[in-house]
């Protein structure tokens, strides 16, 4: 009888862990999912697994295919309707989330596809936007505002999108992480409109955050960009000399071959050029 009981258990036992599995291989599937009804029923699921969320997320990270831009927006607005109780798991859950996102933009914004001006109604910078936004938990919002200022041209795009509608506390915040010149990868009517933006900031600060709107306004500056003449192709220059590119903004040199330069622009990522036909000036 004992043992009857016995396997019974173990037939039931496994029987629920094939389920569980199962469970979990479709959520990593509809993590990893972009079309509209994967993501109604991702945010079904998140709604009602708000807190135990994470190692599935973290699973879908690590697998291919991973996690696409637009459930990492899903589990983004989770979180912050609903942090988890441990703070670090919240925190780097969000991280990968908007790694993810940011480097979708990004690619976005490759030479090869439409600039900045033409993602302004692109659902995965609108959410993202959204996120950023929310106000629902402050140091969250301020802890997504320091990973995107990080994140490449993607994350630079989302905070100018941001700015405008955020508290000002949370503008100062985005004018301490972010730089300037990642702003001016993403062109001029980007450059121009954040540029009003932190004008009219500016008006009602003073002391320290003054300076530091100040500061940024002034890396916005076209002069800023300009200082020096443009390079002559025939000019040697050595690894680790800086050089300024007026769509990449600054970098330094990491490789020269016959012809060619490789040149690291931090955020605006490694581009190889030919010197013949590079305008770059010195930084």
């Amino acid at each position: 009888m004992d043992t009857a009981a016995s396997i019974i258990n173990e037939l039931t036992d496994s029987a629920q862990t094939d389920e569980e599995a199962l469970n979990d291989a479709v959520i990593i599937g509809l993590l990893a999912s972009s079309d509209e009804d994967s993501l109604a029923e991702l945010a079904v699921w998140l709604k009602e697994n708000a807190t135990t969320l994470a190692p599935l997320v973290t699973r879908a990270a690590a697998e291919k295919p991973g996690l696409s831009g637009e459930a990492s927006c899903a589990v983004l607005d989770a979180l912050l309707l609903k942090p988890l109780a441990d703070e670090d798991v919240t925190v780097r859950l969000m991280g990968e989330c908007l790694r993810v996102i940011a480097a979708r933009i990004t690619a976005s914004l490759s030479e090869d596809a439409p600039g900045a001006d033409n993602l302004h109604d692109d659902p995965l910078v609108s959410s993202t936007v959204a996120v950023v936004t929310a106000g629902r938990r402050a140091h969250l919002s301020e802890t997504a505002v320091s990973y995107l200022a990080k994140a490449g041209s993607g994350g630079s795009l989302v905070l100018a999108r941001s700015f405008d509608t955020l508290r000002d506390s949370l503008k100062l915040h985005v004018l301490r992480r972010l730089k300037p010149a990642d702003v001016w990868v993403l062109g001029g009517n980007v450059v121009a409109s954040l540029g009003n933006s932190i004008s009219t900031l500016i008006e009602g600060l003073e002391g320290k955050p003054l300076r530091i709107a100040v500061k940024f306004l002034e890396g916005l500056d076209p002069e800023a960009h300009s200082e020096s003449s443009d390079i002559d192709p025939a000019e040697p220059l050595a690894v680790g000399a800086h050089v300024f590119h007026a769509s990449w903004g600054a970098g330094s040199v990491v490789k020269t071959g016959k012809g060619t330069i490789k040149v690291d622009f931090g955020s605006a990522g490694t581009r190889t050029l030919m010197r013949k036909f590079a305008t770059l000036r010195h930084a």
